[in-house]
């Protein structure tokens, strides 16, 4: 007789996904055996119960809904876990009213003089007023305290007290690199806000004093505990302005204390226009791909490359012979060694020319098997799938136009917005399509918001986005915000499948994802969080809660 080894948990009763791949599993099952962080069986109740022995720990699911742990394949992770517990988040909020009395919650809590933070996130359009807060909304919920709050990419504004704690007088404001871009009273006085990404955003942003190195840290965990609550128990890291290589002490330091409860996977970035060269030469020297443990790896580089070819919806760049040839410089050496590489980009013309670059390097040095990719793709049509194809390139699509379909829309017609990117074609032709969210500025964190986009096509305001064929099913969304998102790290054996051999990571759902009303996705989140067989999460619905 063989004999059945024990597992350390079981888990029975439940409506388990295991979007497998393997012959023999099925796509849903009633239990799930775990043995040291990795599945042991998934299966019916009574196959299961066979892996009970005198240690292991039962779980009565009571018929909830399982799914494989959700992992954000782009978002800024590293950035945000700076000053996560300095900030107030608007994303939930369907008022201006409401968001208001959070920040003077936050206020009344705070001693005078702490900053408070809004750090983008959030849109207008999903507030009933149809407007953000003005200098003087700030003042009235937090005269003490000074305010920053940051309306995506699109602008920011200070209260009174944040603009006395930082001195932003008309000499600072002049000595500014766009002082145009700060917005002035009808007497002529600065009114509180700015407009202009990458300049007055940038500016604005680095006048904010940083919390101290410590509160970065605990910060960092506790961004790393919301994820889990909302089922994330992985992130890839896309870098992004305003982070150098001086901002990834605390999450090395939340790594060694034990502090991440999510899997973190970071790309290696341009920190500033001008010293692309110098930033990646050092990287190519010290670094090694895919360094790491388990828990916190670097991946590849991206998703900079060139500031001056940074490309975005009314921004101009550089996308001439020029900067192709540079950005091949910095690229070329990276292919010899085996990188990953992931890019943002976002217009037609920067995908013609970085695809055509992209050929170039793989006619000297083959890079099919890299698991190269491109960030966002809205300008992705059917007609470049064989290219993508011919260069083994993935495509990591974001729930951005949830927040800002409109102004996409505005740019491009409502058309060709319908299909950006192409999904039903690059899915059709087995293109590895990885899914997230790009938060936490330019969109909302919340996975279970960035499903429901990708599933409906509906921007906050009710706008439709994607439609026809490029939205997906639940399962197909699902499958793109954990499965697919293993490939892109190279971990496609053992992430994002409950299946026999593949590691333990996974949420108990609040409601079931497969059932409940589409409307009311976004507010789905974790009973029951595990990362390799260990609770990071527990709403104390299933399990007795973490501390």
């Amino acid at each position: 007789m063989t004999q059945v080894a024990d597992a350390d948990l079981v888990l029975l009763d439940g409506r388990i996904t295991t979007l497998s791949l393997q012959p023999g599993v099925p796509a849903e099952v009633g239990a799930l055996a775990v043995r040291s962080g990795r599945v042991l069986a998934a299966g019916s109740d009574d196959e299961v119960r066979q892996h009970v022995g005198p240690a292991t720990r039962v779980v009565e699911l009571g018929g909830r809904r399982v799914v494989p742990g959700l992992v954000d394949s782009h978002v800024h992770f590293v950035r945000a876990g700076r000053t996560w517990a300095d900030e107030v988040r608007w994303e939930s909020m369907a008022s201006l009213q409401d968001a208001l009395a959070a920040v003077a919650e936050r206020a009344a809590q705070l001693e005078p003089g702490a900053w408070i933070r809004v750090i983008g996130g959030w849109s207008e359009d999903q507030f009933a007023e149809r407007r953000g807060p003005t200098r003087e909304d700030l003042d009235a919920v937090a005269p003490d305290n000074p305010v920053f709050v940051q309306a995506l990419y699109e602008y920011g504004v200070f209260n009174s007290a944040g603009i006395a704690a930082l001195r932003l007088d008309e000499a600072t404001i002049a000595a500014s690199p766009t002082p145009d871009q700060f917005e002035r009273d009808a007497d002529g006085a600065w009114n509180g806000r700015g407009t202009g990404r990458m300049a007055q955003l940038s500016w604005f942003y680095n006048q904010l004093p940083p919390p101290p190195f410590e509160r970065e840290v605990v910060s960092t965990g506790l961004l790393s505990r919301e994820f889990a609550r909302l089922g994330l128990v992985g992130a890839t890291d896309g870098g992004g302005v305003n982070s150098g290589p001086d901002v990834y002490g605390a999450v090395h330091e939340a790594w060694r204390r034990g502090l991440l409860r999510t899997r973190v996977r970071m790309l290696k970035h341009a920190t500033r226009r001008g010293t692309e060269t110098e930033d990646f030469a050092g990287y190519l020297r010290f670094g090694e791909p895919r360094f790491g443990d388990a828990m916190l790896r670097w991946s590849g580089i991206g998703e900079i490359i060139l500031y001056r070819s940074h490309d975005d919806l009314g921004k101009p760049a550089d996308f001439s012979p020029e900067a192709l040839a540079a950005a091949k410089e910095i690229l070329l050496p990276f292919a010899r060694r085996g990188w990953a590489v992931q890019v943002h980009v976002m217009n037609r013309e920067f995908l013609d020319g970085l695809l055509d670059l992209f050929e170039d390097i793989h006619a000297e040095v083959p890079i099919d098997t890299l698991r190269w990719a491109v960030i966002h793709a809205n300008a992705v049509t059917a007609g470049d799938v064989p290219r993508l194809q011919a260069l083994g390139l993935g495509v990591l699509h974001q729930a951005l136009l949830r927040l800002n379909g409109e102004a996409l829309i505005a740019a491009w017609g409502a058309e060709r917005v319908a299909g950006s990117p192409a999904l039903r074609a690059l899915l059709d032709a087995g293109v590895p399509v990885g899914l997230g969210s790009d938060g936490m500025r330019a969109s909302s964190y919340n996975p279970w918001a960035s499903l429901q986009h990708f599933i409906t096509g509906l921007t906050v305001g009710g706008t439709p986005t994607l439609t026809g064929e490029h939205l997906l099913s639940r399962e197909e969304a699902l499958a793109g915000y954990s499965r697919d998102t293993a490939w892109f790290t190279s971990e496609e054996h053992e992430r994002g499948q409950l299946t026999p051999g593949f590691l333990a990571d996974l949420a108990v759902l609040s409601e079931d994802y497969f059932e409940v009303p589409v409307e009311r996705m976004h507010t789905i989140t974790s009973e029951l969080t595990l990362l390799g067989g260990d609770v990071v999460w527990s709403s104390g619905a299933v399990v007795p809660p973490t501390d």
